[in-house]
């Protein structure tokens, strides 16, 4: 098996966009572009959200985290996690966008 694989496949964790992304010497803002242009989540009043399609395949793990604002209201804001299948996933959108790039530059 690839090394890769087996290091994604070894790593329980979830993780965030901005740590998958590090790994791949990119920004979350880039990676984030690349997951939508694949229709995998997409943008909904201001978070990213996975598309319907995906919601069952464990992709992620969210996590809500409540906190009162300073006039005294209480809010909720929740952070999604890339679980080690989420991120095979990513690593097979990227390696597909490099592969993608490195033919178009052949072809030109």
């Amino acid at each position: 098996m690839d090394p890769e694989l087996e290091h994604i496949l070894s790593d329980k964790r979830s993780m965030t966009t901005t740590q998958v992304a590090k790994g791949y010497r990119m920004s979350a803002r880039r990676l984030n572009q690349l997951l939508e242009a694949a229709g995998i989540q997409r943008k909904v009043n201001g978070n990213w959200e996975l598309c319907t399609a995906h919601h069952k395949r464990g992709l992620v793990t969210i996590n809500e985290y409540p906190f009162m604002h300073r006039n005294g209201s209480m809010y909720c804001t929740t952070t999604m996690k890339w679980t080690p299948i989420g991120r095979l996933l990513i690593h097979d959108i990227v390696l597909s966008q490099l592969t993608n790039r490195r033919d178009s530059h052949a072809t030109t």
